[in-house]
């Protein structure tokens, strides 16, 4: 194999086989020359996808999310293929995107590409406004301007875009003079990063936080989601069957007026009450098949939030899921729930798998999708649904749609571009457009009320909640896959704060799990491996409970308005009368990074906190007042009704023993030296 383009090194190293990859390019005399019918990306078939000539060029087969088209004509509405101008921006656009490509060194962006293609589109526009070709906008005065005109009024994130793509062109510009349309000083991008400063600085914010989900949401959330789930499920059976009699009887579940095509036609409402579906049509007002065609599709992105919210898993890791990920594994005795998954999935095979822990209940939305996948097979005969780690999980209705076909540059209607060889996946933007659908169907719990506001107040202070248009009480919370991921690691850090109900044990096994097994050298197979984003997620995990300690800490130590006692109890106390506190613990911060290194630690112990950041040695079964006397213990006026309940319990065990018996006197010690430190903190506590 000849020495490959930094374009099609990426690809390879991605798992993409040889044979399906694009043509190779290499710069000749410093000059841009791409024949029109160079190929640019194939199908898992081999067949040619795009060609440098296309106006559209699709490198989905390329991308993990499986979607990814580059237009260079629809930047311009009512574009003239016989305008001299558009015809001169098209190729320089065209240009530029293919030495972003294969020209530039170093790592490739091909995850990015649709970005710099986004800021191209509007730069194109620009030139166009302004009667110039893109190289006359890089490179003449007058036009610069221009330029720096069109930046009043852009975000933060707008401007680091047009930022990295400008740099990117610079950077080649100065290694190839003339090779690209592009700025030939820096300081255009310099006046641009000091606009992103003023912009930023005023924003008053560090970067975009991903908002926690309040935990009352979160809960209503959970169970709506179940709800549904749980009685689409209990349904599957007869949803089948009246999508297989369609495919065969076209004389099944036809509307009245159609009734006149038929001998003997099957009315739709009949033949919903003959399948037992009468309840579910009525639940979800399905009086057509468009209406069923929609609850699916709801039901599909249902199934696909369930699994976020008990994996972490992002966006396209859901989405390049296949039919059978779900599977079961035995460590140590233990049966773990998982879902297998790809660190990057592409055609060509060298996919490499992992794993993400997760709970039994995972299988409402895992069956779910697996149900609604079997079925659109049905509609479409070219899905292979024989082998199911080539099915994805989350297929499209349609590979093509019949009317307005996706995909100008695929001949067949039955051709679809997929990183499984047995159906489409639905992309992420296909799902997005029916969160608020899936919001209102869940019901009004999703609504945003006083309560969830004074949460995100208490987790952020900082942020100015009340303001933000996507924060307005009465309003359903926006859904945003990426929250899931946070609020799991928020809640799971916190497990026993917020109210799952029967789930509430499933959850903090979970989040222990995850902790547990997503470690090096885990119990798990070598060719499973453990992926950058499940490190990321149990470092975010780590983190809130590190967060968590410290709220612990603040609310029981720092905002205790009662006297402590205990080992560190008395060491903290003195520090507050001597208002030192404040000096050994200064801030959130810095308390977190003390906890961190293991300097300290702040728990909830049987009567009250510990500090000890290893776990204890001390306490047993049957002597359960040893951290009465611990160096670490805090006890506050909160432990008197721990401590009653305890001497309440110990008494009702230590009259079942023969008072001469060892164990009663063991007891009964116990229970003398719990009430002394009852009416020690009570003392204490007494307002003067």
């Amino acid at each position: 194999m000849d020495r490959m383009s930094a374009f099609s090194s990426y690809l390879y190293a991605l798992g993409v086989a040889e044979q399906f990859l694009p043509d190779e390019y290499h710069l000749k005399n410093n000059q841009l020359s791409v024949p029109t019918s160079f190929i640019l990306s194939r199908m898992s078939n081999g067949a040619i996808l795009s060609q440098f000539g296309d106006d559209v060029w699709d490198f989905s087969p390329y991308s993990p999310k499986c979607h990814c088209k580059l237009n260079f004509t629809s930047w311009l509405k009512s574009a003239r293929m016989d305008d001299f101008l558009f015809a001169q921006i098209r190729a320089e656009m065209k240009k530029i995107i293919f030495a972003l490509l294969y020209i530039k060194t170093g790592a490739s962006i091909i995850k990015s590409i649709e970005q710099r293609h986004l800021v191209l589109r509007q730069f194109a526009a620009i030139a166009y406004r302004n009667g110039c070709t893109l190289t006359q906008l890089f490179s003449d005065e007058v036009y610069i301007v221009k330029v720096q005109d069109a930046y009043v009024g852009v975000s933060y994130q707008q401007i680091s875009h047009i930022k990295a793509f400008l740099t990117d062109c610079f950077v080649m510009q100065q290694q190839y003079p003339l090779l690209i349309p592009a700025f030939n000083t820096y300081q255009p991008i310099e006046h641009l990063a000091r606009l992103a400063a003023q912009i930023r600085l005023q924003s008053g914010k560090v970067g975009p936080q991903t908002k926690l989900i309040p935990s009352r949401i979160y809960i209503a959330l959970i169970n709506a989601l179940m709800d549904k789930l749980n009685e689409f499920n209990q349904n599957t059976p007869a949803l089948k069957q009246w999508f297989h009699r369609i495919q065969q009887e076209p004389s099944f579940a036809r509307m009245p007026r159609e009734f006149k095509d038929y001998k003997k036609a099957v009315s739709f409402v009949d033949a919903r009450d003959l399948l037992g579906l009468t309840e579910l049509f009525e639940n979800h007002s399905i009086q057509k098949h468009a209406n069923l065609t929609r609850y699916m599709t709801l039901i599909q992105g249902m199934a696909k939030l369930w699994i976020h919210l008990f994996t972490g898993m992002r966006d396209n890791e859901v989405n390049q899921l296949s039919y059978d990920c779900y599977q079961t594994v035995k460590s140590n005795e233990h049966e773990i729930h998982v879902l297998v998954g790809y660190t990057s999935k592409l055609h060509g095979g060298g996919n490499k798998s992992t794993y993400w822990i997760t709970f039994e209940d995972i299988q409402f939305g895992v069956h779910a999708a697996q149900r609604i996948g079997e079925i659109y097979a049905l509609f479409n005969p070219h899905y292979d649904f024989s082998n199911s780690r080539e099915y994805p999980l989350f297929p499209t209705r349609y590979s093509q749609k019949y009317r307005n076909k996706n995909n100008r540059n695929i001949e067949n209607e039955t051709d679809f571009v997929s990183n499984f060889l047995g159906a489409p996946t639905r992309t992420q933007s296909n799902f997005n457009e029916y969160l608020n659908r899936i919001s209102a169907l869940l019901g009004d719990e999703l609504r945003i009320c006083e309560s969830d506001l004074a949460e995100l107040e208490s987790f952020d202070g900082f942020r100015n909640w009340r303001e933000e248009k996507d924060c307005q009480i009465g309003k359903y919370w926006n859904i945003c896959t990426h929250q899931f991921r946070r609020s799991l690691a928020v809640y799971g850090a916190r497990s026993g704060v917020i109210g799952l109900g029967a789930l509430s044990v499933q959850y903090k096994h979970l989040t222990e799990a995850m902790t547990l097994y997503y470690r090096e050298n885990s119990v798990f197979a070598p060719n499973i491996l453990v992926s950058d984003s499940q490190k990321e997620f149990i470092q975010e995990l780590e983190y809130q409970r590190l967060v968590h300690s410290y709220a612990q800490f603040e609310e029981g130590v720092i905002n205790s308005a009662g006297r402590l006692l205990g080992g560190a109890g008395t060491y903290l106390q003195l520090q507050k009368d001597r208002e030192q506190l404040l000096t050994v613990f200064p801030n959130r911060d810095e308390t977190i990074k003390r906890m961190k290194k293991g300097e300290i630690a702040y728990k909830p112990s049987l009567f009250g906190a510990c500090t000890n950041p290893d776990s204890c040695e001390k306490i047993s079964f049957t002597a359960i007042t040893s951290c009465l006397s611990c160096a670490h213990a805090v006890f506050d006026a909160v432990s008197v009704e721990k401590m009653q309940k305890a001497v309440q319990r110990l008494q009702r065990a230590r009259d079942t023993q023969a008072p001469s018996s060892l164990l009663y006197g063991q007891m009964d010690s116990e229970i003398l030296a719990l009430n002394k430190m009852i009416q020690k903190i009570k003392t204490i506590n007494i307002e003067v």
